[in-house]
């Protein structure tokens, strides 16, 4: 890999930090889930091992950057990568979707999703709502927007999607009274 330009310091620490709560976040949904599912092991299985590949070499240097874009952009600060960097990060967030099951992009066809995988997508979406502080925590809104256009489930993910979404709606509304 070419050289990467250094990150900051505050990139790194917010990345770490970040990361980490991003990861715990997804963790405690799939703990959610796996409550009452037939997959229990495998989804606390992982809860802890999702988006390790965030910490490799191939992909922590420029996630570095990526999520610095991120935070800049939710915080309406303005930011540019240095130069010959996005096409960079590109390809790291590349290799992290082909590299994980819980993107669709890691399967030759989206059929090939398994429950598993279908589960830790949403919970995935799911931490991010959470994270920024969308839709009362639920990928809901998400999902009615990218279920159907940007990936074609079929009938049976699509009614587990949502059966997921509506399972962590339940678990949130009874952690709320």
């Amino acid at each position: 890999m070419d050289k990467v330009p250094e990150a900051t310091d505050k990139m790194k620490n917010f990345f770490e930090e970040r990361t980490k709560s991003h990861i715990d976040k997804v963790k405690k949904n799939l703990q959610k889930i796996a409550v009452n599912s037939i997959h229990r092991e495998e989804l606390l299985k992982r809860g802890e091992n999702h988006d390790a590949s965030k910490w490799s070499p191939e992909e922590m240097p420029l996630y570095l950057w990526l999520t610095e874009f991120y935070r800049c952009k939710n915080n309406n600060i303005d930011f540019s990568y240095p130069e010959g960097v996005e096409e960079k990060v590109d390809k790291a967030s590349d290799h992290h979707k082909k590299n994980n099951k819980h993107h669709p992009e890691a399967h030759e066809s989206i059929d090939d999703m398994s429950e598993v995988d279908i589960i830790e997508m949403v919970c995935d979406w799911t931490a991010m709502a959470q994270e920024l502080g969308e839709e009362n925590g639920s990928a809901r809104s998400w999902a009615d927007k990218n279920v159907g256009t940007k990936w074609k489930f079929n009938d049976v993910q699509e009614k587990l999607i949502y059966d997921t979404i509506e399972a962590l709606e339940f678990w949130d509304s009874v952690k709320e009274k």
